[in-house]
């Protein structure tokens, strides 16, 4: 029997809705160690919680809500705390616990409906889901059902807002609790149950949701085990570093001398000089350098064609540059006495 087992039922639920509410409020990213961590520690206290209240054997089908003591009425949430936290769980299977979560968010109603504290409208849907719980288009009616359906139940989560911040207000005063009236805690602890009834109906069409996204999303290929007794040798470095540095403390060769990874030969003179460098690569010639070392390589082609030659002779031959520009003159007069299209005017129509 374990330390949660040997405790009081009252004492672990206050330790698990301590627990809870600090999850809840925690700012520690969902992705991180710590958060899964304690995710794991609190979804294991509740998992102790319900064996305790089965153990206990303080439900049964078999009485009516005027059997049921008023102490015991907060533990018919215990399914709904459950299925947020195994909603909120992605190990090792996110498809698997939201899956979970809807199962239990169904537990929930079932006790609730065994004890008749479910309305006719909720006993409908509930009759849906259990019939095909993971269905997204079971809880899904028209739009303007679920608009009119929004309001009523945003107007009735604003009323059981107040009437459970006054419970908790009286569950923190153990004084005050005990001269409270059992009529008025019993109706608050009702009210509660149906806030938590109004919360599960709406994160079930989530939870839907998210598993037609998750289950349109291809599984990711299973990577093939290398079978060569050479590559096993390069395992992934277990220091909690990246791949990119410690990779250097990594053999080279294997024991058989295979090449078990690519190596650059360098001279420590070469890595002295990118130490106490500039940062940058400079120019080691001057372009006349860089130019004589090509021409001696036979990089560059001398000689050749004559066109430039041609092109500075043609503009010192005063007469033929003469002749060029009369030819032009010519050309513009004729230009200017003759209008475009008077030439052959035969084929005109």
């Amino acid at each position: 029997m374990t330390d949660q087992q040997q405790k009081p039922v009252k004492t672990v639920f206050n330790e698990a809705i301590k627990a809870f509410n600090d999850l809840e409020n925690s700012t520690t990213r969902h992705d991180s160690d710590e958060f899964k961590l304690q995710l794991k520690e609190v979804t294991q206290n509740w998992l102790d919680l319900k064996g305790i209240v089965h153990r206990l054997s303080l439900f049964s089908i078999n009485e009516s809500l005027e059997d049921l003591a008023t102490s015991d009425i907060k533990y018919l949430g215990i399914e709904y705390y459950l299925a947020q936290l195994y909603s909120q769980n992605s190990e090792p299977s996110k498809i698997n616990n939201l899956k979970k979560s809807i199962l239990l968010y169904l537990q929930f109603l079932k006790n609730l409906n065994n004890y008749e504290l479910l309305e006719k409208s909720n006993v409908d849907k509930y009759e849906k889901l259990k019939n095909d719980p993971f269905e997204i288009k079971t809880l899904h009616d028209s739009a303007m059902i679920r608009r009119d359906e929004k309001i009523a139940n945003f107007k009735l989560e604003k009323i059981l807002n107040n009437k459970l911040e006054y419970l908790n207000k009286l569950e923190s005063n153990e004084l005050e609790f005990q001269n409270t009236d059992e009529d008025e805690i019993r109706s608050l602890y009702f009210d509660q149950l149906k806030f938590f009834t109004l919360k599960t109906f709406d994160n079930i069409r989530f939870i839907t949701q998210e598993l037609e996204i998750l289950q349109t999303i291809p599984e990711r290929p299973k990577i093939e085990q290398l079978e060569d007794d050479d590559r096993e040798e390069t395992k992934k470095n277990t220091s909690g570093y990246t791949e990119n540095l410690e990779s250097l403390n990594q053999s080279i060769l294997s024991e058989k001398g295979k090449i078990l990874k690519p190596f650059t030969l360098m001279k420590r003179q070469d890595l002295n000089n990118k130490v106490y460098g500039t940062g940058q690569y400079l120019p080691t010639m001057t372009v006349e350098d860089f130019l004589e070392q090509e021409l001696a390589n036979g990089g560059m082609v001398t000689g050749g064609g004559n066109d430039g030659d041609e092109e500075s002779s043609d503009e010192d031959d005063l007469e033929k540059n003469d002749l060029e520009t009369y030819k032009a003159r010519q050309w513009d007069e004729f230009t200017e006495s003759h209008a475009k299209g008077s030439g052959n005017t035969i084929n005109r129509g």
